[in-house]
């Protein structure tokens, strides 16, 4: 049986949960009641301040409140760092599980709200939690392609991600963020300093309706995405030039 029918199963069967405490903030100021994470948004916004001089675009276009799905490009393990960091909400992402493994590691990031996620096969489990999340009212980022670029081209979004926009019933907002390939580069130990750009679009008026397969489906929800993400990197390339 195809993973998604399983989940869908589960999902028509489960109540979903209350609405999370609403995050309150002032002209699109970052603001959670949570302090730990508010004190750890702070310290990375000057971490990107400092290191790559982080300009955020587009975060008007963030509701102020509800569920909502970022779908980012992905470069480097600092991804959700440097999103977060321009990001006016607390956000929730899945991190690879044996990064959990990890002594004081795994602590940390669970911490600023990272869960666990296997690779190599739909994680059930992980998708079953995101869903959760965004119907409670919570922004959750994640990387539809799934893992890092070699090279920072974008490559083509996997199902997950798809499934759960059409899933949870919230609004998808497509992000682009250049500089983090080049402040830690893949398979790389040592901090660089990079100018930090990160673009937040419109929500997405994803593809309706009914289909042959949940796979083309599918196919064509990430098209979407992968197409608006582009459409972002070009948008902020024309205006600043090529990145550096």
């Amino acid at each position: 049986m195809k993973w998604w029918i399983l989940l869908s199963r589960e999902c028509l069967k489960t109540k979903a949960p209350q609405k999370s405490k609403i995050m309150w903030y002032t002209n699109n100021q970052f603001w959670t009641p949570h302090p730990i994470y508010r004190w750890g948004h702070r310290l990375t916004n000057i971490f990107c301040k400092t290191v790559g001089r982080l300009e955020a675009r587009g975060v008007h276009r963030i509701p102020r409140e509800g569920g909502v799905l970022f779908v980012s490009n992905h470069v480097s393990f600092l991804d959700p760092v440097i999103v977060g960091s321009a990001a006016s909400r607390e956000i929730h992402f899945m991190a690879r599980s044996n990064a959990f493994d990890i002594p004081g590691l795994g602590k940390l990031i669970s911490l600023y709200n990272a869960y666990p996620v296997n690779r190599g096969a739909p994680d059930l489990g992980a998708l079953r939690k995101t869903i959760s999340l965004l119907q409670a009212g919570n922004a959750v980022l994640m990387f539809p392609e799934g893992t890092r670029s070699v090279d920072g081209t974008l490559g083509k979004a996997h199902d997950g991600a798809c499934f759960i926009a059409d899933r949870a019933g919230v609004p998808t907002i497509p992000v682009f963020h250049s500089g983090a390939e080049r402040i830690l580069p893949r398979n790389s130990k040592r901090l660089r300093r990079s100018k930090l750009n990160v673009v937040f679009g419109e929500p997405l008026e994803l593809i309706t309706g009914e289909f042959e397969t949940r796979r083309e489906k599918y196919q064509l929800m990430g098209n979407q995405m992968m197409d608006a993400i582009a459409d972002l990197r070009d948008e902020m390339f024309s205006e600043s030039g090529s990145p550096e």
